[in-house]
C-alpha cells in the first residue's frame, strides 16, 4: 500500500515524502529506506500517536513545509487526479481541500456538507441514521497551507477532522474535492478484501506469476498467484483468489475469495473460503477455513480442523481443535 502512495506521489511531481510513524516504525524503516524512485524519504517519528494533525506539525520539525503540502492518511488506496486537485485548492483560496468520496453508507466516516462554491460548511462525524446530510465523506487527502501548522500545538494530540476543521469552516477557508474514482479504505475485513478484488476485476484473466502449476491444477479468471509459488495437483482457485509469493496450495485443496499473503503452506485436501491468511500460515491436511477468517501470522492449523465463520486468531497460535464461530483466539 505505501508503494501504490509513492507511485502515485512520483506522477505528481512530489520529491520528497515525509512518514510519521508510531507502530513498528523500525521494520518499516528498514523495509523502505531512504529512498524511493529517487523521492527522499524523512521519517517523523511519534513516541506517542498524536491524532490525525498532531503529526503533521511534529513533521514540520524535520523538513520545512513552507509550501502547500499533500497529507495522506496510510489506510487508503487511492488514485486521485492531484494536479486536478491543486488546481481546485488554489481558485477556491482554501487553506485545506479536502477530497471526498461517494459511498453508499457513509455512517462509518465523518460526512461533508459541501455548499455549491465548493467550500465545506460542516461534516458530521459518523452520522446516525436521518442525520446524513450527503453520501461525501472525507476520504483522507488533503492539501494544506502552512499555517495551518501554528493552529496546531507541537506534541499534543490534535484531531483535523474534530478541532481544525470547524474553525476552518467558520472562516470559509475549508473546500472539498468530490472525486468519484478507485478509493478503498482498507480499515475492516469487507473493505480489505474488497480493495483486492476490484483489483483483480480490474485485470483480465489470471496473473500466474513465476509459479509452479502442477498438471490438473485449476485457476480461474480473476486470480493472482505470486512468484515461486505451488499449486498442486487437482488443487482449485476459484475467481477472486490473491495467492502471494513462495505459497504452496497442496493437491485436492480449494482457494475461494481469499487473500494469502507470502508463505502460506496449504495441506492437501483443506478448504479456504473468504478469508484472509497472513505471513507464514501453515495449514495441515483437511483443514477448513470459513468466510470471515482472519489468521494472522505464524499461525499453524493441525490437520482435520474446523474453523468457524468470522474467527480472529493472534499471532503464533498452534490450533490442534476445531474453533467456534466468531471467536478470538489469543
Amino acid at each position: 500500500m505505501i508503494y501504490w502512495t509513492f507511485d502515485l506521489l512520483k506522477k505528481f511531481g512530489v520529491d520528497e515524502v515525509v512518514l510519521c510513524v508510531n507502530y513498528l516504525a523500525n521494520l518499516l524503516q528498514e523495509k523502505i529506506g531512504e529512498s524511493y524512485r529517487s523521492m527522499k524519504i524523512i521519517y517523523s517519528l511519534e513516541n506517542e500517536p498524536l491524532g490525525t494533525a498532531g503529526p503533521l506539525r511534529l513533521a514540520a520539525e524535520r523538513v520545512k513545509l513552507n509550501q502547500t503540502f499533500l497529507a495522506m492518511n496510510g489506510d487508503i488506496i487511492a488514485q486521485i487526479p492531484l494536479s486536478d486537485m491543486l488546481k481546485s485548492h488554489e481558485n477556491a483560496n482554501a487553506l485545506v481541500t479536502d477530497v471526498l468520496h461517494k459511498v453508499e453508507n457513509p455512517s462509518r466516516f465523518g460526512v461533508a456538507e459541501l455548499l455549491p462554491d465548493g467550500r465545506i460548511r460542516r461534516f458530521i462525524e459518523k452520522p446516525q441514521p436521518g442525520e446524513t446530510l450527503s453520501r461525501l465523506i472525507n476520504a483522507g487527502i488533503y492539501l494544506i497551507e502552512p499555517e495551518v501548522l501554528n493552529m496546531i500545538t507541537l506534541g499534543q494530540k490534535v484531531s483535523l477532522e474534530k478541532q481544525i476543521f470547524p474553525a476552518l469552516t467558520k472562516r470559509g477557508r475549508l473546500a472539498g474535492f468530490p472525486f468519484d474514482g478507485l478509493w478503498f479504505d482498507i480499515g475492516n475485513f469487507e473493505d480489505y478484501c474488497g480493495a483486492n478484488f476490484t483489483l483483480l476485476r480490474n485485470c483480465r484473466g489470471s496473473l500466474v506469476q513465476d509459479s509452479v502449476l502442477t498438471r490438473g491444477s485449476k485457476i480461474a479468471d480473476l486470480v493472482y498467484v505470486g512468484e515461486e509459488s505451488k499449486i498442486g495437483q487437482n488443487a482449485v482457485l476459484d475467481p477472486l483468489t490473491v495467492i502471494g509469493g513462495n505459497c504452496m496450495i497442496e493437491r485436492n485443496s480449494r482457494v475461494s475469495k481469499s487473500v494469502l499473503f507470502d508463505d502460506v503452506m496449504v495441506g492437501e485436501e483443506s478448504l479456504i473460503s473468504g478469508a484472509i491468511l497472513a505471513s507464514n500460515v501453515k495449514l495441515g491436511k483437511r483443514v477448513t477455513i470459513n468466510p470471515g477468517c482472519i489468521l494472522s501470522p505464524n499461525v499453524t492449523i493441525g490437520d482435520d480442523v474446523k474453523v468457524g465463520r468470522g474467527v480472529i486468531i493472534h499471532p503464533y497460535k498452534e490450533i490442534t481443535a476445531n474453533v467456534k464461530s466468531k471467536t478470538h483466539v489469543m
